[in-house]
């Protein structure tokens, strides 16, 4: 049996926390802070983060074995997900465990880079693009659930609902269609406004992904789909097409 991460700990989220505050501090404190740099680094951070969540996401739906220590019992639950769309936003601890696991590292690197790299302004947009990662990492799968709402909409339903919407023939009516859907469920107002401003992750775009499973891979708030679509579809459906290589 592959070797599992506890789904929730709450130890881990305390430990997460606290080593983003201390990263926030090396940060805030460090020789070459500037403020304008620090607004544009936070905005380079979450194109970053959702980049990254973007390549994550098509590995463990396509290239990670499920017998894989650690990474296969991730790429199992994804694949999972995609026969039931139902992640829940009120299961903080899950949620926020899984973040936890993507935070930790980044803001361990970010103290360890705030004690080695000189404080010039280059050093402080690096280490702040960092500590920006950190922040959207730990919230990454809350986030994710958001464009869900699994607890409220069934998984039969969303299918169903899908399976139609794949069937019109522009993506802008797709969207359209998606956006309809998720109207009725009770998504709370300061997250709806932040879906549709697309500073989070907006649902009628995410769940494009889940018509063919080919685009819209991203996780945090959508901003790397439009670039990383372009790179991702083909290949994605070559491993669809390729029963030898694909993993679904």
């Amino acid at each position: 049996m592959p070797l599992v991460l506890p789904k929730s700990s709450k130890i881990t989220i305390v430990v997460s926390i606290i080593a983003f505050a201390a990263a926030f501090w090396s940060v805030a404190t460090h020789g070459g802070r500037n403020p304008w740099v620090a607004v544009v680094a936070f905005a380079a951070s979450g194109f970053l983060a959702d980049l990254f969540t973007a390549l994550a996401h098509f590995g463990f739906d396509y290239v990670f074995p499920e017998n894989m220590p650690i990474l296969g019992p991730i790429a199992k639950e994804f694949r999972d997900h995609h026969e039931r769309p139902t992640l829940d936003p009120k299961d903080y601890v899950v949620n926020l465990t899984k973040g936890a696991y993507c935070s930790l590292p980044v803001a361990v690197v970010v103290l360890i880079l705030s004690a080695v790299l000189p404080p010039d302004g280059i050093s402080f947009f690096a280490i702040a693009t960092l500590l920006g990662m950190s922040f959207w990492a730990f919230f990454f799968h809350q986030i994710h659930s958001y464009a869900h709402m699994g607890s409220c909409l069934s998984p039969d339903e969303f299918k169903s609902r899908a399976a139609q919407i794949s069937r019109l023939p522009t993506k802008a009516m797709q969207i359209q269609e998606f956006a309809a859907l998720f109207e009725k469920v009770p998504i709370p107002p300061i997250i709806r406004l932040l879906q549709r401003y697309r500073i989070i992750l907006n649902p009628e775009v995410h769940n494009l992904h889940h018509v063919a499973f080919e685009t819209d891979f991203s996780s945090v708030n959508g901003w790397a789909d439009p670039v990383i679509n372009f790179v991702l579809r083909p290949i994605a459906r070559r491993f669809k097409q390729n029963p030898h290589t694909a993993q679904l």
